[in-house]
């Protein structure tokens, strides 16, 4: 199947995306058998058609929650079964329920059908190593932030822990975000800087590499990340599941000094359960710490 095929059946799936979408008029579209088809499909888009129909339904689907429609209303609306079979693979796919996101993702573009570079489904080796690459620079841009704390001569200890299940600590002792009681404000600051868009497999493939991504998109690709930030006599808690929003701020007094400690797991559907690397970690402190003074930054693991 060449491209200007699969161009015509992705943007088909667009136009009729209300709709239950037949694996044999998709097949027809293009002149192959359903069978044929369907492998066709997976070589060149990295995922059975079934699975791209369903992730294209339901990023629709989050445009229409928020225009606050309900959500048993738009899981039939895209042709779902039933509003729980809709709930199950909503929740399946971003990580967060309908009424979740309709309550706290602020806005959404449903994003452009593309169709892969290289049409291939094989996996080698320097797609592993991108992967890593990219997993390792989610921690690398907020460690930035903690550096740049630390030029500006607010910072002077940070600290990198491995932690279980894939997981990383990274702490400072800094400023912390100017966050207040002011929930509205404090809100608006977390959303500009945190606040992202879930991210599927068939986005991530076509965005390369992550070296300055900004922290939304790193926060997007996030399967969970929580935010502890300590200031000003309070300590402010925020946690996000591939960049939305889980609950209202919680506040509470501050115990300790002032600084930022977050928590992240990178989303595992697309990077697998791979574990963060000390080399990589320790290669990058280094560099980066070798013109700045007054400043520890320790990289160690919970276990050991």
């Amino acid at each position: 199947m060449n491209r200007d095929m699969l161009e015509n059946v992705l943007a088909y799936i667009d136009d009729h995306i209300y709709e239950k979408i037949n694996l044999c008029v998709l097949a027809e579209l293009v002149g192959y058998s359903p069978f044929y088809f369907s492998k066709l499909f997976s070589d060149a888009m990295g995922m059975p058609v079934t699975g791209y129909i369903r992730i294209r339904k339901l990023q629709y689907a989050i445009v229409s929650l928020l225009e606050g429609r309900k959500v048993l209303d738009v899981a039939m609306l895209y042709a779902f079964d039933s509003h729980e079979g809709f709930t199950r693979a909503f929740t399946q796919l971003f990580g967060s329920t309908p009424s979740t996101v309709r309550k706290y993702l602020t806005s959404y573009a449903v994003p452009v059908y593309v169709v892969p570079k290289t049409i291939s489904g094989r996996i080698n080796m320097e797609a592993i190593s991108s992967l890593q690459h990219n997993m390792h620079q989610l921690v690398f841009e907020f460690l930035e932030q903690s550096i740049e704390e630390t030029k500006a001569g607010f910072c002077t200890n940070i600290e990198i822990t491995l932690l279980p299940k894939c997981r990383i600590r990274i702490s400072d002792n800094g400023r912390g975000l100017p966050l207040s009681k002011d929930l509205h404000a404090s809100k608006a600051v977390l959303d500009k800087i945190l606040a992202g868009n879930p991210i599927t497999n068939a986005e991530y493939s076509q965005m390369g590499d992550l070296i300055q991504a900004g922290l939304q998109t790193v926060n997007s690709l996030c399967e969970a990340l929580q935010i502890i930030v300590k200031r000003d006599g309070n300590t402010f808690q925020q946690d996000y599941v591939r960049g939305i929003t889980q609950h209202e701020l919680y506040i509470n007094n501050l115990v300790g000094s002032s600084g930022t400690e977050i928590i992240l797991k990178p989303d595992t559907s697309i990077f697998g359960n791979e574990d963060f690397s000390l080399e990589i970690l320790n290669d990058w402190v280094k560099q980066k710490s070798r013109d700045i003074d007054n400043i520890k930054i320790d990289v160690k693991s919970a276990n050991g």
